[in-house]
């Protein structure tokens, strides 16, 4: 319904309109509560992100200890360990949008809505920079929303990033501010303790190296998994030094696969930070990840199968196989990973680094101040 809602221009005009209009008219007798805070992550289907982890940084903070930190969750009962929780697209949660002083997500709290509390200070952390073309500047996949995007601070960690987030937006420069995302910190602080505890927990023998195999979404494939793997050949060419963990995009609908010796999937594992953490390889394509992931200066290789009808379908911002080893052909990108030397630095990685990622690892504390600054 909801998919189907989106893609309508006449459906979307009555839900954007009626709900609008009725969440604006609660809006005249619902009074700002100067001590809450709303949290959503992915629409209310995760506990994750960069909203996570300014969620816990605030539980510890003596700034905010006085202050009602709630989450709203399509299915509140998957996540008992968040106290405050609410279900999204009902009265109460809107009722709590409206009066929260701040909402913190990284990609909307509206449900594609047109409304925003009298005094709400809206923090928009992202989910990650973009290859692929999004918002106004996506190709056939133009969504029907109407909703415009009120962000009071929308984060970023590099001049690139910026410029696309004004370009998806279409927010004032001032408004999106270089500080880093919460999410990536761990990235730049974690422990070989950490990664050693987060290997175990994923069952990466110790004499294995790990490839994180994480592909974006196609829109052509009505937000269902495309897994086009031949794991046979993965099996193949990587089995007798590497297992494979494969993540699927956290907005897909998808199987579950049965594990073994070589294969693990770790798409329901939440916290995607850590599975960056424990891999010592990534396999991707154009997906937001890689920016987080050449954070650590880790190998990275691109699976781009379906290069042409990805750019003529939705776009892409500019030519990711040529900043990145890349292959259209599964075999031959598969001899690329089993090769690789590490011996080396994979200097690739680094140089796209400093490209476009230049502020991370004090994304939090960054955060948090710039939100206390705006809410105290």
């Amino acid at each position: 319904m909801k998919n189907l809602i989106k893609k309508s221009k006449f459906l979307y005009f009555i839900y954007y309109h009626v709900l609008s209009l009725f969440v604006n008219f609660l809006k005249l007798f619902v009074r700002t509560d100067n001590k809450l805070i709303l949290f959503v992550s992915y629409g209310g289907r995760h506990y994750s992100d960069s909203p996570r982890v300014i969620y816990e940084a605030m539980l510890k903070d003596e700034r905010y200890k006085d202050y009602k930190l709630v989450w709203g969750f399509v299915d509140p009962k998957k996540f008992p360990e968040v106290e405050n929780k609410i279900r999204i697209d009902t009265i109460k949660y809107y009722k709590t949008a409206l009066r929260a002083r701040c909402w913190v997500t990284n990609v909307m709290v509206e449900r594609a809505l047109n409304f925003k509390g009298k005094h709400t200070y809206y923090f928009f952390t992202t989910h990650g920079v973009l290859v692929k073309c999004d918002g106004p500047d996506l190709k056939k996949y133009k969504f029907s929303s109407k909703a415009k995007m009120k962000y009071d601070c929308c984060l970023a960690q590099s001049e690139y990033e910026k410029m696309i987030c004004g370009r998806l937006f279409q927010i004032p420069p001032e408004k999106i501010k270089i500080l880093g995302f919460p999410k990536d910190d761990i990235l730049v602080h974690y422990t070989e303790e950490y990664r050693k505890e987060l290997r175990k927990k994923l069952g990466i023998p110790e004499n294995k190296k790990a490839v994180l195999y994480a592909p974006t979404y196609r829109e052509e494939k009505s937000l269902r998994e495309t897994f086009n793997m031949d794991i046979e050949k993965w099996r193949k060419y990587l089995s007798k030094d590497y297992v494979l963990l494969y993540r699927a995009h956290p907005i897909v609908s998808y199987s579950d696969k049965k594990d073994d010796d070589f294969f693990i999937d770790v798409t329901k594992y939440e916290v995607v930070e850590d599975l960056m953490i424990a891999a010592d390889l990534l396999v991707s394509d154009y997906s937001g990840i890689i920016f987080d992931y050449c954070i650590m200066h880790k190998p990275i290789y691109l699976w781009t199968y379906d290069y042409d009808a990805y750019q003529e379908n939705r776009g892409l911002y500019f030519d990711i196989r040529k900043e990145l080893p890349s292959s259209g052909d599964e075999e031959e990108m598969l001899k690329m990973v089993a090769a690789h030397d590490w011996s080396k630095t994979p200097e690739v990685v680094v140089e796209f680094q400093k490209k476009y990622e230049t502020v991370f690892g004090s994304g939090t504390e960054n955060s948090l101040n710039d939100i206390w600054e705006n809410i105290k």
